[in-house]
């Protein structure tokens, strides 16, 4: 039976990657300007980080897997989900890239 879950619960790292894509609707974010496009993907980023610090926590312990696998990777695969499609809809309104010479207003 241990055996069992184990097998099916080690499916789901590769299973939340290949459907990453379903998290996040298209053109989420066709509306937002570059600055609210920006401001959102430091706000998921930093999700992202403190995530990835309590999965690491987590997995150090008996069990951390499971716990994982439970309660943060379907967050964290969004997260991964949202700053993707936030990088396209960036690209897409040829928003200044980050750069100490940018002025980070969009070029239209």
């Amino acid at each position: 039976m241990v055996a069992l879950l184990t097998a099916g619960l080690a499916g789901c790292g590769s299973v939340s990657e290949r459907t990453e894509a379903a998290f996040t609707s298209p053109g989420k974010y066709n509306l937002y300007t570059c600055e609210d496009i920006e401001r959102q993907a430091l706000s998921i980023r930093a999700r992202q980080t403190e995530l990835e610090q309590v999965m690491n926590r987590a997995s150090q312990g008996a069990g951390g897997d499971f716990v994982n696998a439970i309660a943060y990777r379907g967050e964290y695969a969004q997260g991964r989900s949202e700053l993707a499609e936030l990088a396209k809809a960036k690209s897409d309104k040829q928003c200044a890239v980050d750069s100490k010479f940018s002025s980070g207003r969009a070029v239209f």
